[in-house]
């Protein structure tokens, strides 16, 4: 991005030759996936360069190409304009150094197995595209992440924009890298998501939520930490555990955990189990 910022400042009129290295700082061990978007805006670059001045000589170091979809046809157009990729080994990066005024970059070919020397007026890095520090925002909103630390939708095929708390949608790079028209395509679904709440009067909640009996109940707050919506809450006015029936996602964690079993699951009840139990090894008999 900050190459194709430089383009559009001072053109390419200066540049007689120009690197590229893909897969900096991604695809290794500290971040293991491919970020996507790169090689893609390499290959832009590369040709607003040709195009601006076509005597620029451009090199692309890289290790897979990866243009997804129709977007190979601008690698194939990049390689008749004449930019040189250059494909490289993940344990033979290549070396760059400083060298009177240029930047010499130092990279073994893989077809000649020999290393190739480039002076360079401008040296370009594809720095790969980790997540923001989200960890206190997922921890206060209950939301998932995946291990690079990007949020996760609810189902990846069911819900691709919702996320496990309700009304809470996802798009973009929250989601992971990808270009700006997927994007643009997965915003569009989290507002249609969104439209489906706010365009109605009211909302239908589930008959499924969790109830306390203040009676037996000995406010050990076992609900309160496991629960995994943070929907239990100690009322100190009241001196009682309060679970909100319009958040209560009804999993039955709560009611589960409790020792003293001062919590039951709407239609869940164990009178209710324990009936159907019994007409089962009755039936069965």
């Amino acid at each position: 991005m900050e190459l194709s910022d430089r383009l559009t400042e001072k053109g390419a009129a200066d540049l007689n030759s120009v690197v590229m290295i893909q897969c900096v700082g991604s695809r290794n061990e500290e971040n293991e996936n491919c970020s996507r978007i790169c090689c893609q805006s390499a290959v832009k670059n590369a040709l607003a360069i040709k195009n601006l001045n076509p005597d620029t000589q451009v090199y692309v170091l890289y290790r897979d190409m990866r243009t997804y979809g129709l977007l190979e046809d601008y690698y194939t157009e990049a390689r008749k304009q004449g930019v040189i990729f250059i494909r490289f080994d993940k344990d033979h990066p290549p070396q760059a150094e400083s060298s009177s005024g240029e930047v010499l970059v130092t990279v073994k070919d893989h077809v000649l197995q020999k290393n190739v020397e480039i002076r360079c007026d401008l040296l370009a890095l594809s720095a790969g595209v980790v997540a923001a520090d989200t960890e206190e925002l997922s921890t206060i909103m209950k939301l998932n992440r995946n291990p690079e630390g990007f949020f996760m939708e609810a189902h990846v095929k069911l819900r691709p924009v919702d996320m496990g708390g309700e009304g809470i949608f996802l798009s973009g790079l929250a989601h992971g890298p990808k270009l700006i028209s997927e994007t643009i395509a997965q915003a569009q679904a989290a507002a249609s998501r969104a439209t489906t709440f706010l365009s109605k009067d009211e909302i239908k909640l589930s008959a499924i939520t969790a109830k306390v009996d203040t009676d037996h109940c000995v406010k050990c707050l076992t609900c309160v930490r496991s629960c995994p919506f943070d929907v239990p809450k100690f009322n100190i006015a009241e001196g009682a555990i309060n679970i909100d029936e319009a958040l209560c996602h009804g999993c039955g964690v709560c009611a589960g955990v409790c020792p003293r079993q001062a919590i039951q699951l709407s239609f869940y009840e164990d009178e209710q189990i324990i009936c159907k139990i019994d007409a089962l090894l009755a039936g069965g008999m």
